[in-house]
């Protein structure tokens, strides 16, 4: 179940950065880091809302992995999954493996141009299935 949760490998630079993260010295990098996911997902929340707006994106619960409830357009979210990976160029989780199956899990904690660019791929995936 680990390996499959993809929490079995720590990378040693994690290690440090979790632990410059939580001092003193790492207190300003930490707040700048929340504000900017934080900005990331009103991006996918105001984006979902005027180009999906049959979509809703749940709030954020201490983690920068929003689910998107896709149940409105009847295919599974594996299924979802699979046609945007192949023909949007877009690669989002399909909630199923976490036994959430009409939602699908979008990774926010990148650059927001690249989130963006994610965005626009995945709304034009959707828009090309329905």
């Amino acid at each position: 179940a680990i390996n499959v949760n993809e929490v079995c490998d720590v990378n040693p630079f994690g290690v440090v950065g979790l632990k410059a993260a939580y001092t003193d010295e790492g207190r300003m990098w930490l707040d700048e880091l929340r504000h900017y996911i934080k900005g990331n997902y009103h991006l996918v929340k105001e984006y979902i809302r005027h180009s999906l707006p049959q979509f809703a994106v749940t709030r954020l619960e201490a983690t920068y992995l929003p689910w998107i409830d896709i149940s409105s357009i009847g295919i599974s979210s594996h299924m979802l999954e699979d046609q945007l990976k192949q023909k949007a160029g877009v690669w989002v989780n399909s909630g199923e493996m976490y036994g959430a199956e009409g939602y699908v899990r979008l990774n926010i904690a990148c650059p927001r141009m690249g989130l963006a660019e994610g965005l626009r791929r995945f709304v034009e995936g959707i828009n090309n299935l329905v």
